[in-house]
């Protein structure tokens, strides 16, 4: 790992220790905001709690300083692990080195030690404001991933309402919360976009990074309203990224991209970065990924790219489906990089991370036997290896960083499913089986025919299934 990048995230995990085994700087300095539920949290691996209207009735930051994730960072300033984070002690707990995204998220260029040293130095229900907010305006979405939610996806809700929940034993897609008043649609009063304004003028003056995000940001009238009022009011030291499916029209997308290209040539902003999704290529990934086309998909991120000269980050859920057809997106990206890569520059046009999925059940990796599948990790690691730069000035190939991030997902695949109950893996392959015939019959797909490679295990679900009917 001679890669600077690894030393500065090194360097950071001694950081982070000091301070103790526990300390995260996610929990103070990060924030997701789901307006039209009032839930956040400060990290995808703990689940969203929901923020008590009375706490941003009292003080709009509470959007931010709940009372719940004031207890949580008092645990991390004592020196204990909270249970919320088991992602991170999963990964930090293998044999050898690893480095988790408690580590990797705390090396952001956004987090500075004078930060670390001023929540280390506070008492630990002080309020500080998030450096980055990763803001959800709505679930309007034109794609109905597997692995996502109604709460994210209004496809999601649609289909549960016409179709009704599945039976299976992890509620993902139930949509009960629409009956306890803690859900509003975009043309709703919404007490917490009220308390999002109020907010907004102390927020936007610790705030480096600003995520738009869904649902998909593009179907929602917000994201333009919010790109227009920067453009009115420049942030000239205000990073802007957004989340996308790229999979609205290529007339949106135009539309978006001229906005950027404003931005950005008047120095309204100081930078901007697109994040998109896809797990695999071609038929695996639209099948994965309900309401993909991959051709216009390629189509609106050279779009994109072409107008506004911004990088894009591709946003890889590495889930059960991927695992023996991963290959086809590594050798996707390789193939983007060369084509809007410069050899003249170090600057990466085309990044990629791999998080792997833990919930729902039915899509974690750990439920695929290691003996069956282990072989198409151990195979890709060494092709990322194979491709890896020779120089850090080479951006046409892989990272060590990216080499790293994918081994502890392969190590990870070897080596976690140690710590995942049998009962855990024995109802998510029970849930396999069930959620996958559904969905075909839903969506009017063929799971056999689209992913030939997992017959046998679909076949070992099925007998799983078989046995918990007895």
């Amino acid at each position: 790992m001679s890669d600077k990048y690894m030393d500065h995230v090194k360097k950071t995990r001694d950081t982070l220790n000091s301070v103790g085994p526990g300390f995260c700087a996610m929990k103070w300095l990060n924030e997701t905001l789901y307006l039209q539920t009032g839930d956040n949290h400060s990290c995808y691996h703990p689940r969203p709690h929901h923020i008590p209207l009375n706490e941003v009735q009292d003080d709009p930051s509470a959007l931010h300083n709940t009372k719940f994730k004031k207890l949580v960072r008092k645990e991390m300033l004592e020196g204990k692990r909270p249970e919320e984070c088991y992602y991170c002690w999963n990964v930090e707990d293998l044999s050898g080195e690893h480095f988790s995204d408690r580590m990797f998220h705390s090396a952001s260029s956004w987090v500075t030690k004078e930060d670390i040293d001023l929540i280390k130095n506070s008492p630990w229900d002080t309020n500080i404001n998030p450096r980055y907010l990763e803001l959800s305006f709505g679930n309007g979405c034109n794609f109905k991933c597997g692995y996502c939610c109604p709460q994210a996806s209004s496809m999601w809700v649609d289909d549960v309402k016409k179709n009704g929940n599945f039976d299976i034993t992890y509620n993902q897609y139930g949509i009960e919360f629409l009956k306890d008043g803690n859900f509003y649609n975009d043309n709703d009063y919404n007490p917490y976009v009220n308390a999002f304004w109020k907010w907004w003028p102390s927020l936007s003056k610790d705030l480096k990074i600003l995520r738009l995000t869904g649902g998909e940001p593009l179907m929602n009238s917000n994201t333009f309203k919010m790109l227009d009022m920067l453009d009115e009011n420049p942030s000239p030291e205000l990073e802007i990224n957004m989340n996308s499916n790229l999979g609205v029209t290529n007339n949106k997308v135009t539309k978006l991209s001229n906005k950027i290209k404003k931005l950005l040539d008047e120095r309204k902003i100081k930078s901007f970065k697109l994040y998109t999704s896809i797990d695999s290529w071609g038929e695996q990934a639209e099948y994965m990924r309900k309401g993909l086309d991959c051709k216009l998909w390629e189509k609106n991120l050279d779009t994109f790219i072409t107008i506004t000269n911004a990088p894009v980050n591709i946003m890889i859920t590495y889930n059960i489906l991927a695992v023996a057809y991963f290959r086809s997106l590594l050798k996707k990206i390789l193939e983007l990089r060369i084509k809007y890569n410069s050899s003249d520059s170090f600057r990466q046009m085309i990044g990629f991370d791999t998080p792997y999925l833990k919930e729902p059940p039915h899509w974690m990796i750990n439920l695929l036997p290691i003996n069956d599948f282990g072989h198409y990790l151990d195979d890709d690691l060494e092709f990322i290896k194979n491709n890896l730069r020779e120089t850090n000035d080479n951006t046409f190939k892989f990272s060590n960083h990216e080499y790293e991030k994918f081994k502890r997902v392969r190590n990870y695949f070897h080596q976690g499913s140690e710590k995942i109950t049998k009962d855990l893996i024995e109802r998510g392959r029970r849930d396999f089986y069930v959620f996958f015939n559904e969905y075909d019959k839903r969506n009017n797909l063929n799971f056999e025919k689209t992913f030939p490679l997992y017959k046998n295990f679909m076949e070992q679900c099925k007998i799983v299934y078989n046995d918990f009917k007895k």
